[in-house]
């Protein structure tokens, strides 16, 4: 039975492989993404990372191994929570990017495709066991109405639409669990055998899928079957690959028309048996089985790269993952948990993934130093296109800011809406003006005021307090705790400015000089009004 064990464990735990550390994150400047959206199954999600951050323990004494299955000590990874220790928030925060964290245990091609198209191609058209991932409703049976009310919670494709830079995790579920449960279905489906009756009354039952398989291996090995499983094997693995690929292709061609503009990670898979003997008895060889499929699959990844613009693959062979010992008391009790990546398992994928991505440029403006304070916030709001050059290779950060230039940059952030049939009244605003749409949008809007009510003064200097206010009634004017008890020059702020100023105060938007004052009434420059931008844009939901 320990052979058995051997057998088993490494098919379920096809896609890890073990190493014996990972490097640090790599100090990088990447591309100012605001959102990075993590999806994937349970490696993706932390599923058997504890919540102390600590590395798990899986005891091997005590009598109650219960303790390690508890909601209080791991993540399961079916919740969608962050998990600080995961690789989704060592990008994210590598990449100083809001993480849109919408990987799940059990996540396959399959169900992403569903999310993103509505429909669902399972190579598993009678759902051998029932789909246990997804019954969300606990009733026992797994329909599509437990996914539609997955997707309703979480809504895959507004956060495709919504997010920069995307990594996707997905194929260890489709191809190896997939065939896994084929081969068990259809090894079993003589009734006539008492061994093979006993197997499916188990599984019926709730039996380990996994356990089911290695006494499978063991009755096919006793009576000279083991060509049989493995051309069966091979022959699933096959299968599952095209379809897998099918579903996959789909998958990113939902995303490109979701978001054109979106950049893509990729993320492979890998073969724990490669340079591995399971033992000197087995007649399975599961290495050379699975290591075609593998590169199959991490080759088709890869080739798209050449499909699609901004497409990054992201080679995660050297995984750590916990040891196991098939001799251990509770071997297959810890068994699910311990496929999943350890602590240096998780830096190691972050490393990766982020290795692929690009790195950040440079601003195209001379008159910018690259030590400016300002730099940062600048690059973001350029690559945003939020603010532009005075002319191809300047800026002009220390030029005041007009009330013009002002509204335009806030009506780029608002994707430019179309303003046909409606009008503004300042009789200083020509037809021809340059910033005309931006004026009628922001007058019609309710985020520009006029000096009076037939003037707006397009080319004024604008103050750091009326910037605030414009900015302020753009995100509708929210409530604000803040009393502006941290602003030394709090006095000097007008009634008429005080409400968006504390708002700013209070979201990190606006930080103030060194000596704690904000200078209402100073003309902005463009510098600072882009920093003001930069922030409010990476605080905004």
């Amino acid at each position: 039975m320990k052979h058995t064990r051997c057998i088993i464990s490494f098919v379920l735990v096809l896609v890890m492989v073990f190493a014996l550390c990972a490097p640090a994150l790599a100090d990088r400047s990447y591309e100012p993404y605001k959102y990075y959206m993590c999806v994937g199954d349970s490696i993706a999600a932390g599923c058997a990372l504890t919540k102390d951050g600590s590395e798990t323990y899986f005891d091997q004494n005590t009598d109650d191994y219960t303790t390690v299955y508890n909601n209080d000590y791991i993540y399961f990874g079916y919740d969608y929570l962050p998990v600080p220790t995961a690789y989704h928030s060592l990008v994210a925060n590598a990449l100083d990017a809001k993480l849109l964290q919408y990987a799940r245990s059990g996540l396959r091609a399959v169900e992403f495709r569903y999310f993103l198209e509505g429909v669902y191609n399972d190579y598993d058209t009678t759902r051998s066991w029932g789909n246990t991932y997804f019954d969300t409703d606990g009733n026992g049976t797994f329909t599509l109405s437990d996914l539609d009310a997955i997707d309703a919670m979480v809504n895959y494709k507004e956060a495709v639409k919504k997010t920069d830079v995307i990594s996707v995790n997905v194929g260890s579920n489709d191809v190896f669990s997939f065939t896994l449960g084929v081969v068990l279905n259809e090894m079993t489906a003589d009734d006539n055998n008492d061994t093979l009756k006993g197997l499916k009354d188990f599984l019926n039952k709730g039996g380990n899928i996994g356990e089911a398989f290695g006494k499978l291996v063991d009755y096919c090995q006793k009576i000279g079957k083991m060509s049989k499983l493995a051309a069966l094997i091979t022959a699933t693995f096959a299968k599952a690959c095209d379809q897998f690929e099918e579903n996959y292709d789909v998958v990113m061609e939902k995303i490109h028309e979701l978001n054109p503009d979106i950049t893509v990670v990729a993320v492979g898979v890998y073969n724990p048996f490669k340079h591995f003997r399971l033992s000197d008895g087995s007649k399975l060889d599961l290495s050379g089985l699975a290591a075609p499929i593998v590169n199959r699959i991490n080759l088709h990844l890869k080739a798209l790269s050449y499909k699609y613009d901004n497409f990054y693959y992201a080679d995660v062979v050297g995984t750590e993952t916990y040891d196991m010992n098939y001799n251990d008391r509770y071997f297959w009790e810890y068994f699910g948990l311990k496929v999943h990546p350890t602590l240096a398992g998780h830096e190691f994928m972050a490393q990766q993934i982020l290795g692929v991505l690009p790195e950040r440029g440079k601003l195209p403006f001379t008159d910018v130093p690259s030590d400016a304070w300002y730099y940062d916030d600048l690059y973001y709001a350029w690559f945003h296109g939020m603010v532009k050059g005075t002319s191809d290779t300047t800026f002009s950060p220390n030029a005041t800011s007009t009330r013009a230039q002002a509204v335009t940059m806030l009506y780029r952030i608002a994707g430019e809406p179309d303003v046909s049939g409606l009008t503004e009244p300042f009789s200083d605003v020509a037809d021809n003006f340059w910033g005309r749409d931006a004026i009628i949008w922001g007058y019609n809007e309710g985020i520009i005021k006029g000096f009076t009510a037939t003037t707006f003064g397009p080319d004024a200097e604008l103050t750091r307090a009326q910037f605030v206010t414009m900015l302020y009634r753009y995100a509708g004017s929210p409530e604000s705790g803040s009393d502006l008890s941290t602003v030394t020059d709090a006095a000097a702020v007008a009634d008429c400015y005080r409400a968006a100023v504390a708002w700013a105060v209070e979201q990190g938007i606006i930080k103030g000089f060194e000596d704690g004052s904000f200078r209402p009434d100073l003309p902005i420059s463009r510098a600072q009004l882009a920093v003001i931008l930069a922030r409010y844009d990476r605080t905004a939901a």
